[in-house]
């Protein structure tokens, strides 16, 4: 992947996952505390609840074992733990980059497995963009927009998104906010 790529994909997850917000802070990512997800952070909004990867990166920052219990379950005052993660902030941003390579090698890779044809960068984009937001794509996806029988487009995967994930049904609001940002930043940088 070019580096240019790599660069709007991280503007357009740093506007999805976190607007203009620091990633060196914590967010609940349910906005509920509803114990599925723990306290997260990082460009790429890493769950310290779903995500292994969350626990090793705060371990490299320096929190103690109490600490990240306590982040992991909500339980735990965040706002002094925030001085460590801006002081980790090399760390985070060195995970946050392995995250975004990982999603767009796996939408490179998905593209690929299904013989798919993708009509610009901003369709690559949003299947790397799903992929950070569910973790991959499987047959129903690849099986769907195979079907389409032309070039996959970002507004493909918005369609899939709404009409085929739960997610999507019951947000089509964040779906189409996701969407929008993808849309913006590929046009600024045409």
């Amino acid at each position: 992947m070019s580096k240019t790529l790599n660069q709007l994909f991280t503007k357009i997850i740093q506007l999805n996952e976190i607007g203009e917000d620091s990633p060196y802070t914590f967010s609940d990512p349910d906005g509920v505390r509803s114990g599925k997800s723990g306290w997260s952070f990082g460009a790429v909004q890493f769950d310290t609840k779903n995500n292994d990867a969350a626990i090793k990166c705060l371990i490299e920052c320096g929190f103690t074992k109490e600490e990240i219990e306590g982040v992991v379950n909500q339980t735990i005052d965040v706002k002094p733990l925030e001085k460590k993660l801006k002081a980790g902030a090399s760390i985070i941003d060195s995970y946050c980059e392995r995250q975004l390579q990982y999603c767009l090698d796996g939408a490179g890779n998905f593209v690929v497995k299904y013989c798919l044809s993708i009509l610009d960068s901003g369709g690559l984009l949003a299947i790397a963009d799903y992929w950070n937001q569910y973790g991959s794509m499987g047959y129903g996806a690849g099986a769907w927009l195979r079907s389409l029988n032309r070039p996959i487009t970002a507004e493909d995967i918005l369609t899939f998104k709404l009409e085929h994930t739960k997610y999507g049904r019951e947000h089509p609001k964040d779906c189409k906010r996701r969407y929008n940002n993808l849309i913006k930043v590929t046009k600024e940088n045409v």
